[in-house]
């Protein structure tokens, strides 16, 4: 809130926006969040518990001072000698670091994983863990109650991704401050040269959108399991090689501009493509989690790429590394409810 502030100070009139947005989608998540968990009572997941609530706390001790010696290390290497500041001051950003900054994404691949596969198996490992306790304990009845509940297999995993786009957050942000408040002592410069000339100065890079994006479509449509899970994965896995697809398409193959913006059709309609493919193999290999009607693995990868598409199209000032996974998400959700 307080970047926000700073960018609508000092006239950048786009970055303020992109702030602003990102800022509202964490705090009103957040709220709508807590608001079904405590008052609603909509889901019987809380928001975060135990192990996580102390792993949370054990990450936050550990990493402010790590971080901080980041910062030590970086100014003593400002006196020393000058250094470059590793950014770019191009309009458009070099092919290979395109490249880079597009597949850095597939980090968010991981969740899937973590949903799916990789949660169970770090939930065998809590148990077994437990179990060297002595028999009865406070601890070992606190997790079993929580994580051993039949009909809810999901529910150790939907606190696991939390937790882990949780610190993602924490992290990103923290250093995303440091970058735009101070980025002569920001002390992860070679970053910068992913970065577009619009996000150097006030406004928060494409990693902020796409982990509160993450994390907001997480904590609200996570509680309801399975579907909203489902949906998380999907709407991402679009996003995703949709906006790759459309990118780097756009840029070695595209001619016919759209507008006077440096998208082109020949993007558009590849992103549209792949992001129809990717939404229904992604659907049709979680198939065994939630299974829908035989037009619902259609219905919802096309209207999925579809809104991906207008998005495209349209080239908002937002970052489209929010506004995909955040819009997909919440119009799929619904969707998959009336065609269920």
């Amino acid at each position: 809130m307080y970047i926000t502030y700073l960018a609508r100070k000092k006239g950048e009139k786009e970055a303020y926006f992109n702030n602003l947005f990102n800022t509202l989608v964490l705090i009103v998540s957040i709220t709508i969040s807590l608001i079904i968990i405590n008052i609603l009572s909509l889901s019987n997941i809380a928001f975060i518990v135990f192990p996580f609530d102390y792993l949370m706390m054990g990450f936050i001790i550990l990493f402010f001072p790590a971080f901080y010696l980041l910062i030590i290390r970086e100014k003593k290497k400002i006196k020393i000698e000058k250094n470059e500041s590793g950014t770019s001051t191009q309009k458009e950003l070099p092919l290979k670091y395109d490249l880079y900054r597009k597949l850095s994404h597939l980090a968010v691949l991981g969740i899937i994983f973590f949903y799916f596969t990789l949660g169970y198996i770090i939930q065998y490992f809590f148990i077994n863990l437990i179990d060297l306790l002595p028999e009865g304990s406070e601890v070992s009845k606190v997790f079993y109650s929580i994580f051993t509940i039949e009909g809810d297999v999901m529910i150790f995993t939907q606190y696991l991704v939390v937790f882990l786009v949780g610190i993602s957050l924490i992290g990103l942000l923290t250093a995303d401050i440091v970058r735009i408040l101070k980025p002569e002592i920001y002390p992860l410069k070679p970053i910068n040269k992913i970065l577009r000339e619009k996000e150097l100065h006030m406004r928060f890079g494409p990693q902020i959108s796409m982990v509160i994006g993450c994390f907001s479509i997480i904590i609200i449509y996570g509680l309801f399991q399975p579907i909203g899970p489902l949906i998380i994965c999907t709407s991402m896995t679009m996003a995703i090689f949709g906006d790759i697809a459309a990118n780097l398409i756009g840029r070695t193959l595209g001619k016919t501009k759209i507008r006077n913006t440096n998208k082109t059709y020949e993007g558009l309609f590849a992103g549209i493509t792949v992001a129809f493919i990717s939404g229904l193999i992604i659907l049709i290999f979680l198939r065994g989690f939630y299974t829908l009607s035989f037009s619902g693995y259609f219905i919802l990868p096309l209207i999925g790429c579809l809104i991906i598409g207008l998005l495209d199209y349209l080239d908002l000032e937002l970052d489209d590394n929010l506004t995909y996974p955040f819009t997909v998400t919440t119009v799929l959700f619904y969707v998959s409810i009336l065609i269920a």
